[in-house]
């Protein structure tokens, strides 16, 4: 499970079986939007993804929220999910 702080950064690793591109992300239930990913490009395994979030205001704090990722995994668009407490 990752952490999203109050400056908008999430912090989550993430499993990848190949190569794969983060396109973008969203915490479900809101309209909260990446506005920047690092590192975008997921090698084979286990990476720490940092995420940056628009205006994350309306979260709640103390709350568990779902991040769903587009990603790009050789050439089949996916989705990866995975929890974040603010």
């Amino acid at each position: 499970q990752g952490i999203i702080r109050s400056n908008g950064v999430a912090r989550i690793t993430l499993y990848s079986p190949t190569q794969a591109t983060i396109l973008s992300a969203k915490i479900e239930g809101t309209a909260i939007t990446s506005v920047n990913i690092s590192p975008n490009v997921l090698p084979p395994g286990h990476t720490e993804v940092a995420i940056q979030f628009n205006d994350i205001s309306s979260l709640i704090p103390y709350n568990v929220y779902e991040i769903t990722l587009t990603v790009n995994m050789g050439g089949k668009i996916t989705e990866i999910k995975a929890n974040a407490s603010y």
